[in-house]
């Protein structure tokens, strides 16, 4: 779908939405159905028709995924154990559905959507418990939750990844739902079932325990001024025990296995220097701009005026701040991947402070109305330009064209041949029966604790490599180098083009180094009407002769 198209039919959605909602005021679920449904169509038209986008390292965990499934364990090749994913949930869900003979690359996007609809089912959850409290003020209007939909629909990176194929969205509806769920067992001390959330959010992705954290900070907090300190202390004694048990088998099982405190990935990515502060910092600059995380803080913050829920908005502001400020160390990613899941929590939040305020001012009915819808335009409108990304269909297309070139290596190579890339996802998927050397280190251990020079400088997760153990240590067959092209190119001219085009420090090292082009014999294979480049090894290069192969 065309840019201007999308905005215009995002635009008119939107409006459509917003006003079926104030039509349907006085009948409150009518106007919530309506404002699901509207939200959720534009989920549709933003993310699988506009974006129709599928990312490449959503293949990696699918590889762990297919090979728990067979039986193999969560592992990345044949031999050794490696964590070089993030996501134990998602993979061992996946691995279930894989076990079953599903395709789960459909079963990824299908669950992607499934967890943004469980997102807004938890927002409602929340907008809800505060309705119920304050029916008489701004926070009870169902315009409000319509906004906060429409809100989620609109940023580009709940879209953009929630039909990735990656976790993002089940770990966004987990961090929500979390939150809902101590919000709520504060107020009654029942079963303590965040604690049970929490433990699936935090085996979801690593930050999960920073709302692990923060929440059992709240719930020290709350024993200690209790006035009946002893029940108190009692629930979050249950509460502690709960999440203990859950979480700390789970980790007691993942360190006996990979050795490691923290996933490979974090070792690969993260660098705890000064260039790499001043990188996540950029980012999250960059994207408070442009989805107004300093106007919903300030919107939070309202929320502190209003006794009922100053604890709550406390909460949701320690939460969100402290997750904010693991995005620097983390140093980022596209479309907002790692603020995306405390958008939901900002917006209700944020929005409702803001409702409160422009109650409490005593507006006449049609001016409280023009100023909300006002703000609705231009906010909405202010969200759409992010979408703009030209490289998306790009990156689709490099997707089927690393499918294509991974089941012909599945198909053609011998089986104890090992094949090294940088792009890992997508060929290794498809070239499932075949070991992988990640040159990037995501999921090999000696190349993510190799320390090199100016980490932090470069583009995340594109910097760790280790030249002599690639080519001295494990000498692999092949090395998938640089993208695909319209004509095969000889030795000197891949030479020059990888030189002039390399964009990553990582590859422009590895891709240079003598011992490549004295080892290796350069060789191009035709997928559809483009040509596909690698790297043989000279004393394996009567292996492959298959039609289209140079």
């Amino acid at each position: 779908m065309p840019f201007p198209l999308f905005v215009l039919t995002s635009s008119a959605i939107a409006v459509a939405t917003i006003g079926g909602v104030l039509a349907c005021a006085d009948r409150r679920p009518l106007a919530i159905i309506v404002a699901f449904l509207g939200a959720t169509a534009l989920l549709i038209v933003h993310g699988p028709i506009y974006f129709d986008y599928y990312a490449d390292d959503a293949f990696i965990t699918l590889r762990y995924s297919t090979h728990l499934a067979q039986g193999l364990g969560p592992d990345w090749n044949s031999e050794g154990h490696v964590e070089g994913y993030t996501t134990f949930l998602w993979m061992g869900v996946l691995a279930g559905f894989a076990k079953l003979g599903f395709d789960i690359v459909d079963v990824s996007r299908y669950l992607g959507f499934a967890s943004l609809l469980a997102t807004f089912g938890a927002v409602y959850l929340i907008w809800n418990l505060w309705s119920r409290e304050r029916p008489d003020s701004g926070i009870a209007s169902p315009a409000l939750l319509g906004v906060v939909f429409l809100g989620l629909a609109l940023v580009d990176g709940v879209a953009f990844w929630g039909f990735s194929g990656m976790e993002t969205p089940l770990f966004m509806a987990l961090v929500t739902f979390s939150a809902y769920r101590y919000v709520l067992e504060r107020r009654s001390h029942g079963v303590p079932w965040s604690a049970v959330a929490l433990a699936a959010t935090a085996m979801t992705r690593p930050e999960g325990l920073i709302v692990v954290a923060v929440t059992g900070a709240f719930v020290l907090f709350d024993a200690a001024t209790a006035s009946d300190r002893r029940q108190a202390v009692l629930w979050a004694a249950s509460w502690g025990a709960v999440f203990i048990g859950l979480y700390g088998s789970y980790f007691l099982w993942r360190y006996t296995y990979y050795d490691y405190l923290l996933p490979n990935t974090y070792y690969a990515k993260v660098g705890l220097n000064l260039d790499a502060l001043d990188r996540g910092l950029r980012y999250v600059t960059t994207s408070g701009l442009q989805y107004h995380l300093g106007i919903l803080f300030v919107g939070s913050a309202l929320l502190l005026a209003e006794p009922r829920w100053r604890r709550d908005a406390t909460y949701i502001i320690m939460l969100t701040g402290a997750m904010l400020a693991a995005v620097v160390l983390e140093g980022g990613d596209s479309h907002g991947r790692f603020i995306v899941p405390i958008m939901p929590l900002l917006l209700i939040t944020g929005l409702a402070g803001y409702t409160t305020l422009l109650r409490r001012a005593s507006l006449p009915r049609a001016h409280f109305a023009m100023i909300s819808a006002s703000a609705l335009v231009f906010g909405g409108l202010s969200l759409l330009p992010a979408s703009y990304d030209p490289l998306v269909p790009l990156g689709s297309r490099a997707i089927e064209q690393r499918r294509a070139l991974g089941t012909w290596l599945n198909e053609h190579t011998p089986a104890d041949y090992v094949i090294a890339d940088f792009a890992i996802g997508a060929v290794a998927y498809y070239a499932n029966d075949r070991d992988f050397l990640d040159l990037l280190g995501l999921n090999d251990v000696v190349i993510a604790h190799t320390e090199i020079p100016d980490m932090g400088r470069g583009v995340v997760g594109h910097e760790k490599y280790n030249a002599d153990y690639v080519y001295d240590e494990v000498r692999p067959e092949i090395i998938v180098v640089g993208q695909s092209r319209p004509e095969p190119l000889t030795a000197d001219e891949l030479q020059r083009a990888i030189r002039e085009t390399s964009l990553f420090s990582a590859s422009y090292v590895l891709l240079t180094d003598p011992r490549l082009w004295e080892r290796y014999e350069a060789r191009a294979l035709r997928v559809a009407d483009r040509w596909i480049h690698f790297m043989q090894r000279r004393d394996t290069l009567g292996d492959l002769q298959a039609s289209g192969l140079r």
